[in-house]
């Protein structure tokens, strides 16, 4: 097990380095994203959110879709018809990528239907051939073909052509008769697309030429097809695209395994693992370790078990989603082998008294004959139960390993929960930065203007003496206000710096009110960052006479900024119904009773139904819409208090009037 940890390490680091260069384009992205005022909500904002959609895609088809919608939202308040277009594009693209096809699809067309109104026609050509992509991946090979030839006789009525479209359509239309075994046809076109590529799509050179060779291997022409393969390396290396080498390599891999080249076989097959690691392709790393795991089995059984443990690997990045509903299905199927066994063991019994009471009323020769027949049944039966017992332990194994992957994957989502609360605490500090900051930078502004007319007066032959004391007075006055701004900000870094350098998890003491105050600033100001009509009011009561008290500052600022965010969301969803005379409230009160500190965050929102405020601290139970929450927050929150704290989190709450959440901790 400890190997098979290492290996997806291992795999993981792979991923990581092949991924560097696309984690650059996304900083810069992000950088001119954040560096756009918050007020401005242009089309500037929406290009920019396409973009970094386009750099997720094929690694986070999640973060794709998130971009993607936030620039179509936008686009669709703006009337930017190109840009709500383009985000819905994109948006049909993870949908793809998540094996999501009816949205797809979806969001494909009503990207199509704004692009034919733009009469952008090399747009609803590129999306056409899009929707042929996602027919083609479900295996529909004569649908995605009618498209292509759709898209086809679009492209040629275009008066100025994108000539790198047609290499991709020509190479989609010769992939369709391929799987449709019209090899003639994809020959065809294939032929086509090889010049066209070469002189205005370089970088579908490799994939025409692999997939040319593969024709030629379906026409019984080896040497053809191995020329092709050979030239398609050849132009992949120098294009270094690895993901297409994998392509490539698993074929020839393939090709020599049938023959009595085994040697070459494993070579390339080693060479489309390289490859498939190399472009982050969990799918191009599971089938060529599989294969090497074959051409390994029984002749270097080390080696085919390290090529299995990275099969293993490669397919629990495909296929973890899956594991409970396995978990289940393995269960089911247990229980089965344990009702055949019950029924085996059943008519086994019956058999032998059968014997025995004929054995009792034969003669000796039947006698013998009964126990010779039973003697061969008994055995059978107990060869039937040691398979049986055999095949329960297998499955008991899977199912294992099973809850073991599940459990692992639940470690997964705990962490995204950790890293959404570290995002929406980001945000409400560099909102709190941002005001010190404005200020330094207004007042330079003003004091450079002070400066120059300074020098301008320098330069008169009379000086009024009384306008430059008046200039010296306000310059001075706004380096006072700079170094008060700048120390501002400074505290916050140095704040900041504090929490970084004790995030090691032991325990100090710390002022409550100051911790709950700070997080409560941070977490209303995240939120108005992602909605900035949001506002509500903001009622604190600190007690006083609180002593300081030993906690993990970082884990009670989570809980904390858990509870604020939902008692705001609870507030916003109450005044989105549009109740008469409703004013949002929130509200943060301290008390200390002996050596009990109490800590209550209260709001007049929504409130929490009876039928399940039993459920809110159970793990993955959540109220919010699907996408909104993941059903980890509360449960977070409840074992840091009461586990990791000693301490206690209860809810008070009345649905439709407000709801009150209570910490209690020992100081």
């Amino acid at each position: 097990m400890p190997r098979l940890v290492l290996i997806c390490l291992l795999f993981c680091l792979t991923i990581s380095a092949a991924l560097a260069q696309a984690i650059v384009v996304r900083d810069r992205l992000l950088k001119k994203l954040n560096a756009l005022p918050v007020t401005a909500y242009d089309t500037a904002r929406v290009n920019t959110f396409n973009a970094l959609a386009s750099q997720y895609y094929l690694t986070r088809p999640d973060s794709t879709y998130l971009f993607a919608q936030q620039a179509y939202e936008l686009s669709r308040r703006l009337n930017y018809r190109a840009g709500e277009a383009k985000a819905l594009n994109r948006m049909a693209l993870a949908f793809g990528d998540l094996g999501n096809y009816a949205k797809a699809l979806k969001a494909y067309n009503q990207a199509k239907e704004l692009f034919v109104k733009l009469n952008d026609t090399t747009y609803v050509t590129g999306v056409l051939n899009n929707i042929a992509g996602v027919h083609t991946k479900q295996g529909e090979w004569r649908q995605g073909l009618v498209i292509l030839q759709e898209a086809y006789a679009l492209y040629k009525t275009m008066a100025q052509p994108d000539f790198g479209l047609k290499p991709i359509l020509f190479l989609g239309i010769g992939r369709c008769y391929y799987n449709l075994h019209q090899l003639d046809s994809a020959s065809a076109y294939l032929n086509q697309a090889l010049p066209l590529a070469k002189q205005y799509r370089p970088v579908s050179i490799g994939t025409i030429l692999y997939l040319s060779g593969d024709v030629a291997l379906s026409k019984n022409n080896p040497d053809r097809a191995y020329s092709f393969y050979k030239q398609s390396i050849a132009v992949l290396n120098k294009q270094n695209a690895y993901l297409g080498l994998d392509e490539v390599c698993y074929r020839l891999a393939t090709f020599y395994q049938k023959t009595t080249r085994k040697d070459s076989a494993l070579h390339y097959a080693k060479l489309s693992l390289s490859y498939g690691q190399k472009s982050a392709s969990p799918q191009a790393v599971l089938q060529s370790s599989q294969l090497l795991t074959q051409l390994y089995k029984g002749k270097n059984d080390t080696e085919a078990l390290r090529y299995y443990e990275t099969a293993v690997a490669a397919k629990d990045s495909l296929y973890s989603q899956d594991k409970m509903k396995q978990l289940l299905s393995l269960t089911f199927e247990e229980k089965q082998q344990a009702q055949e066994i019950e029924a085996a063991q059943a008519e086994y019994q019956s058999t032998v008294r059968t014997y025995i009471f004929i054995g009792l009323l034969a003669v000796l020769g039947v006698i013998a004959l009964a126990l010779y027949r039973n003697n061969r049944q008994k055995q059978r039966a107990n060869a039937l139960l040691h398979r049986q017992r055999d095949e329960i332990h297998q499955q008991r194994t899977k199912a294992e390993n099973a809850l073991t992957e599940l459990r692992a994957t639940q470690t997964q989502l705990i962490q995204k929960e950790k890293m959404a609360s570290l995002g929406e605490l980001t945000a409400g500090i560099a909102h709190e930065i941002q005001n010190p900051l404005n200020f330094v930078t207004n007042f330079s502004e003003v004091s450079a203007e002070l400066v120059g007319e300074l020098r301008e007066e320098e330069t008169r032959p009379q000086r009024d003496a009384e306008l430059i004391e008046e200039l010296l007075d306000d310059l001075t006055q706004n380096l006072i206000k700079i170094t008060h701004h700048g120390g501002r900000a400074s505290a916050i870094v140095r704040g900041m710096l504090e929490h970084s350098r004790t995030n090691t998890g032991e325990k100090q003491p710390i002022n409550l009110n100051a911790l709950a105050d700070e997080y409560l600033k941070i977490a209303f100001h995240g939120l108005r960052v992602k909605d900035k009509d949001f506002n509500t009011e903001l009622k604190t009561n600190f007690g006083a006479e609180l002593s300081p008290i030993e906690v993990v500052p970082q884990e009670i600022g989570r809980v904390l900024l858990n509870l604020y965010n939902n008692a705001f969301y609870a507030v916003q969803q109450k005044q989105q119904q549009g109740q008469t005379g409703y004013q949002p409230r929130v509200t943060i009160s301290t008390t200390q009773f002996n050596r009990t500190i109490q800590i209550r965050v209260s709001d007049n929102g929504t409130g929490i139904p009876e039928s399940v405020k039993a459920k809110i601290f159970q793990p993955f139970f959540t109220t919010k819409p699907t996408g909104e929450g993941t059903g980890l927050g509360l449960s977070l929150s409840y074992d840091i208090i009461t586990k990791g704290h000693g301490g206690s989190l209860t809810v008070e709450s009345q649905e439709g009037e407000g709801t009150t959440f209570v910490i209690q901790l020992l100081s």
